[in-house]
């Protein structure tokens, strides 16, 4: 058996983000595989249910949930002193003294015969001896997320920040991807990025989807929401359901038309915007399970205009057979055709033009359905990506793994 530790800095459940169900899947594509894997956790204020935790320890050899309290002005402290020294807000986002020291000694006591940081604010973690045998899940280019928010969000505070941070971001993500032994790329674009400055380094290990576990839904969602959802303590998810309500809602003319905008944490100005809205919308904050919204609504909508990566929710969506209506970036890296697997509308009109036509067309909204999952039993399913991810560990050099056998070997006898 080969050990493995995986370093996330959110507990994979609940499974309520992208990142999270990334990381959930691919550790249990792992377990079921026979590696050994142990599981480092931040606890960065919502912890997982202790039922989540123990759903955890049954899939994992272990599981450290570490304390990462710091206060909200001393994260904003540490976020303005990255911008005077001019340095990416990775550096100290997620980072702790204690944390950090915590999992440096659990790496040089077990040894470990692979690691996997879990995006880049989890690779300080790893010690720098271990970072022959380590492999960074990059969820997205970094600095090509940034950009996107700088262009999206410029001239508003949050665009300027952005701008400010894009070439800081782009050294600190060019170091961390050639410091490592491997990276793990969400699409093709990613890994070409990232082959530049990490050239035979690169593993293409995509988002993907349970299209077992998933099965397509019955009918077409008649009279359900045009649903959108996200995290919306996430900025591009924010930004997204704003441009749905603001900009897209006032432009629908189907007579049902009802947006629900599911998503913990929602922030106090998305909800009276759709309190102001010209159709109904519900805002539900955080859901249970996300499996009955996509069986029950119309289509997916994904206004986004910003981030990076491949979203997890128009991949779940499209298992289940759900239309899904995005933009240009909303797709990034996924490999579907407009009209045949998903709608692609950047312009608001355009896209309000669009979720009218699904909301009144049954029959196109079942054929798009169709079509996309067919796509994404093809092409996500996590059972071929985690056959990617392990040849990726396998591909780590045989030196590095021999090396840390000794501490592999003692905590597997303890």
């Amino acid at each position: 058996m080969t050990s493995l530790l995986w370093l996330v800095h959110q507990p994979p459940l609940p499974a309520v983000s992208g990142s999270r169900v990334r990381s959930l899947a691919l550790v249990r594509e792992l377990a079921q595989r026979g590696w050994d894997v142990s599981l480092f956790v931040l606890d960065t204020g919502v912890p997982a249910q202790p039922q989540d935790v123990e759903d955890l320890r049954a899939l994992c050899a272990e599981v450290r949930i570490v304390a990462h309290a710091v206060p909200r002005t001393l994260r904003m402290a540490r976020i303005g002193a990255d911008l005077l020294r001019g340095r990416a807000f990775q550096h100290s986002m997620f980072r702790t003294a204690a944390a950090v020291r915590e999992a440096h000694a659990w790496i040089a006591r077990d040894g470990f015969d692979a690691i996997v940081a879990g995006g880049l604010y989890m690779l300080p973690y790893v010690p720098a001896a271990a970072l022959e045998r380590t492999l960074l899940d990059s969820h997205n280019v970094d600095t090509e997320r940034i950009a996107s928010m700088a262009a999206a969000l410029w001239p508003r505070p949050r665009g300027v920040l952005a701008r400010i941070q894009q070439r800081p971001v782009r050294r600190y993500e060019e170091r961390a991807a050639a410091s490592v032994a491997g990276v793990l790329a969400v699409s093709a674009d990613d890994a070409a990025w990232f082959r530049r400055v990490a050239p035979g380094r690169v593993s293409l290990v995509p988002n993907g989807v349970d299209t077992t576990r998933i099965q397509p839904r019955a009918g077409v969602g008649a009279g359900g929401p045009v649903l959108f959802v996200g995290s919306m303590d996430y900025g591009a998810n924010a930004d997204g359901a704003r441009v749905l309500v603001e900009e897209i809602a006032p432009r629908l003319r189907h007579p049902g038309a009802r947006i629900a905008l599911v998503g913990a944490l929602p922030p106090a100005e998305l909800r009276a915007a759709a309190k102001a809205a010209p159709v109904p919308v519900e805002v539900t904050g955080r859901v249970d399970e996300i499996g009955p919204w996509f069986a029950g609504s119309r289509l997916l909508a994904v206004p986004l205009r910003m981030g990076g990566g491949t979203r997890l929710k128009i991949l779940e969506a499209m298992a289940h057979g759900l239309p899904v209506v995005t933009t240009s970036v909303g797709c990034a890296g996924i490999d579907v055709e407009h009209e045949r697997d998903i709608v692609v509308a950047d312009d608001p009109a355009d896209f309000a033009r669009w979720v009218d036509r699904l909301l009144e067309d049954d029959g196109l909204a079942a054929a798009i359905g169709s079509r996309g999952r067919a796509t994404v039993r093809r092409e996500h399913d996590w059972s071929a990506i985690g056959d990617a991810l392990e040849a990726a560990l396998r591909a780590l050099p045989r030196d590095a793994r021999s090396a840390s056998s000794t501490g592999s070997r003692a905590r597997r006898s303890s």
